[in-house]
C-alpha cells in the first residue's frame, strides 16, 4: 500500500485528511504533520522522516506539501533524500495539495496502483480540479451601470 504524508502550514493537513475521510471513510497509512507558528523548521524535518518511515510499506510514499519551495516542501525534499536509500522505495514529494488530489491518492492506495502511475494521475487531478467561473451577466450589468 502506498504511504501518504501530508505536510502543511498550520492545521491544513489535518483538515484535508478529515475532509477525505468524510467522503471516503477512514483511511489508513496516512499521516499528517503541521508547521506551527514559531516552530523550528529542523524539528519539522525530523518529524517528516518519522512519518515517512511510519507509512512506508514497500510500495512507495507520497508526501504532499501545501506550497512549492516553502518550509514543509523543502523539509520534505530533505527528508526524502535522506531516507530514499534506507527505505529502498520510491518517495515522491508533490506540492500544491488539494482535496481532489488527496482523494485520488487514497483511491490509488486502495487499488494498490504502482506509485509511478498514481503520481501521474494525482498531478493531473490537481490541475483538472482547478476551475474559474464567472457570471458574465452580472459583470455586463455592472459595466452598464457605470456608464
Amino acid at each position: 500500500m502506498i504511504g501518504i504524508v501530508i505536510a502543511t502550514h498550520g492545521e491544513l493537513s489535518t483538515g484535508l485528511k478529515d475532509a477525505a475521510e468524510v467522503i471516503l471513510g477512514t483511511a489508513s497509512q496516512i499521516e499528517t504533520i503541521q508547521l506551527k507558528q514559531g516552530e523550528d523548521v529542523q524539528k519539522l524535518g525530523e518529524k517528516l522522516k518519522e512519518k515517512i518511515q511510519q507509512t512506508a510499506q514497500g510500495e512507495g510514499v507520497i508526501v504532499f506539501a501545501d506550497m512549492l519551495s516553502a518550509s514543509p516542501y523543502n523539509q520534505s525534499l530533505l527528508a526524502s533524500n535522506e531516507l530514499s536509500e534506507e527505505l529502498e522505495e520510491a518517495i515522491y514529494v508533490i506540492s500544491g495539495v488539494n482535496l481532489p488530489m488527496l482523494i485520488e491518492a487514497i483511491n490509488h492506495q486502495l487499488l494498490h496502483s504502482p506509485i509511478e502511475e498514481a503520481v501521474q494521475q494525482i498531478s493531473a487531478q490537481g490541475t483538472a480540479s482547478v476551475s474559474v467561473w464567472q457570471n458574465q451577466a452580472e459583470e455586463e450589468e455592472e459595466l452598464e451601470e457605470e456608464f
